[in-house]
C-alpha cells in the first residue's frame, strides 16, 4: 500500500466523510443549498466529489477523481444506508472488525454498517473512479417505499424498522439503464436549482432499480453470476472494457474469444447473463451514446459523427440512431440546442 492520505485544512462544511480528506474545489463552489464540490487533498489525485442535498435523509454524492498513486482514507462512518454505483475504477475497502470487500467497475453493490464503524478506502495507483452513491435515512426509505414493506429485501425491512445495522454488502453487476443514469449525472452540465432537480429525478431512478435488483434477488430470482466462476467473471469483465474502448470497431466474437480466452458459444451466453445485454446490443448502446453526445456538443456534421462512430453510410447511422432513440440524429441536435 502507499502513502496513506493525509488531512487538508479545516472546512466550513460539516460533511465529514468527505472533507476529511478533500478540500473546497477552487474554481467551481456551489451554493449551500446544492451542496459542493471538492478536490482530492491527498497523494497525487485529480478530479472532484460533489455532494447534492435532495430530500431530508436522502444525498447524492458524484465521484469523478483519477488517483495516481496508491493511497488509503480512513474515515468514521455513520450507519446510514449506502447505493454505490461504480462505472470506472477498482478499489477494496475494508473495516476494523474484519470486514473487507472489492469494490470492482461496472458494479452496483449496498452498504450497510453499524455507527461508528472505521471506513479504510484503498485506492489504486491509475484508477479513475467514476461513480454514484446515494445515501438514505431509514425515514426517507420508509416514506418513498411505502406500501412495499412486504415485498422489500429482508435487510431493507430491518432498516426501515430501525433495527441496529449489522454489516451487510452486496454487489450486483450494473445493468444498463443504471449506467445510463450514472453516466448522465456525472456529465450534467446543469447549474443551481435545475442541477438539484435533475440530479433527484435520477437519483430516485437509480435507487428504485437497485432495489428492483434486490427484490429480484430476494425473490429467488437466478443472480447473474450463478454458476459463473471467478475466472469467468473475470473474463467477462475483461471484454466489457475491450467493447468499450474499442466500440467503434468491435472485435468479432472470434477475435474476443481468443483475446479474453473463452469459447466463442460461452463468451456470448454468459456476457448476456452477467450483463443482461448481448454483446452486439452492448456496444451498439456505446456507438449510439458517443453519437449522440457529439451531435450535442459539437458541430460536426452528421456524417463526420456517423464516421466517428464507425458507420461507413450516414443512412445507415441515422436509421440505427432512430431505432435507438426514437428521433432522428437532426432532431436530436435541434432538440439540444432549442
Amino acid at each position: 500500500m502507499g502513502k496513506k492520505a493525509g488531512k487538508p485544512a479545516a472546512s466550513q462544511s460539516g460533511a465529514d466523510d468527505i472533507l476529511q480528506y478533500y478540500a473546497p474545489h477552487p474554481e467551481q463552489p456551489l451554493l449551500p443549498e446544492d451542496g459542493f464540490r471538492v478536490v482530492p487533498a491527498f497523494g497525487d489525485a485529480e478530479g472532484y466529489r460533489e455532494l447534492i442535498h435532495l430530500r431530508q435523509g436522502f444525498d447524492l454524492v458524484l465521484g469523478n477523481v483519477v488517483h495516481r498513486q496508491d493511497a488509503e482514507i480512513a474515515v468514521p462512518e455513520d450507519a446510514v444506508l449506502k447505493f454505490h454505483f461504480r462505472l470506472t475504477g477498482q478499489g477494496r475497502i475494508s473495516f476494523d472488525d474484519g470486514h473487507e470487500l472489492e469494490v470492482r467497475q461496472q458494479t452496483t453493490g449496498l452498504l450497510l454498517h453499524p455507527a461508528g464503524a472505521t471506513k479504510h478506502q484503498q485506492v489504486l495507483a491509475g484508477e479513475q473512479e467514476q461513480s454514484v452513491t446515494l445515501l438514505c435515512s431509514p425515514a426517507f426509505l420508509a416514506d418513498i417505499l411505502h406500501g412495499m414493506e412486504t415485498e422489500l429485501p429482508a435487510v431493507l425491512t430491518d432498516y426501515l424498522q430501525g433495527k441496529p445495522a449489522d454489516f451487510y454488502h452486496v454487489s450486483l453487476p450494473l445493468r444498463a439503464d443504471m449506467s445510463t443514469a450514472v453516466s448522465a449525472l456525472l456529465q450534467c452540465e446543469l447549474t443551481g436549482g435545475l442541477r438539484r432537480m435533475y440530479a433527484e429525478s435520477r437519483a430516485i431512478e437509480l435507487l428504485f432499480q437497485a432495489v428492483q435488483a434486490l427484490m429480484d434477488a430476494e425473490a429467488g430470482a437466478e443472480r447473474p453470476d450463478r454458476g459463473l466462476t471467478e475466472r469467468d467473471i473475470d473474463r467477462l469483465h475483461e471484454t466489457r472494457d475491450i467493447l468499450q474502448q474499442e466500440f467503434v470497431a468491435p472485435p468479432t466474437i472470434e477475435v474476443l474469444g481468443r483475446r479474453v480466452g473463452m469459447n466463442e458459444a460461452k463468451l456470448m451466453r454468459c456476457f448476456k447473463q452477467l450483463f443482461g445485454q448481448t454483446i452486439f446490443d452492448f456496444a451498439q448502446h456505446l456507438r449510439m451514446a458517443k453519437a449522440k453526445e457529439l451531435l450535442e456538443t459539437t458541430d460536426r456534421s452528421i456524417t463526420e459523427i456517423a464516421f466517428d462512430v464507425g458507420y461507413e453510410y450516414s443512412s445507415n447511422f441515422a436509421t440505427a440512431f432512430k431505432r435507438h432513440y426514437g428521433i432522428t440524429p437532426r432532431a436530436a441536435r435541434e432538440a439540444a440546442r432549442d
